[in-house]
């Protein structure tokens, strides 16, 4: 009776243990490119990339971390000695990454506690020194995303020149991220953006 109980106690704490190990989350935030309306170009900013362009970051806990140029003007092929690239992190004190009027789409991914730890500590790493340049064929924050999600098991793992062809801009690792969802059933939210501008479709 006794080991019956013993085994039963182990059983629900390896359950109990096993569900923990996956409560966590993290996020995959998306802003989609667009342009100003013709109607509204003099009251509407222009931004980088128009409607190819937007932004991806990743987001664990309170805080969101991405890869930006640092420089108005990117170099086309990466430099190694002098990168015009940082990785920031950016605290929310409990508000959404973009604004209520832009349109985005945040994927919900629940991870273990491993990915979550690999992931906070190569954020604190590039944190600390820019892994590599930003460039126009080179990596840009959809390329590093990928590689991030790619080196922590969530996504499937590519080399440089893999992430970079097939994560060129935003739109390509975002309908790759629907896919998934749909297939993993993760947890989106999306806002639709104000309309005075041209949004990027998916």
């Amino acid at each position: 009776m006794k080991l019956h109980l013993s085994v039963l106690f182990l059983f629900i704490l390896a359950t109990c243990t096993a569900q923990t190990d996956t409560s966590l989350v993290i996020r995959v935030n998306f802003l989609y490119g667009s342009k100003p309306l013709r109607a509204y170009k003099s009251t509407e900013s222009k931004i980088f990339g128009g409607l190819h362009g937007g932004h991806v970051t990743l987001q664990t806990g309170d805080s969101d971390y991405g890869f930006r140029r640092n420089k108005k003007h990117p170099h086309i092929f990466p430099h190694k000695n002098k990168p015009a690239s940082v990785f920031t992190e950016k605290k929310l004190n409990g508000q959404s990454r973009y604004e209520a009027d832009r349109k985005t789409v945040a994927f919900i991914i629940p991870v273990t506690h491993e990915q979550y730890n690999a992931l906070q500590n190569m954020h604190a790493d590039y944190c600390q020194s820019t892994p590599f340049d930003y460039a126009f064929f080179g990596m840009r924050c959809t390329s590093t995303t990928q590689e991030i999600l790619g080196q922590i098991g969530v996504l499937k793992k590519r080399s440089r020149l893999g992430n970079i062809v097939t994560a060129f801009y935003p739109k390509m690792l975002r309908k790759r991220m629907f896919r998934e969802a749909r297939k993993h059933q993760y947890q989106t939210i999306s806002t639709e953006g104000r309309p005075t501008r041209k949004w990027e479709r998916d």
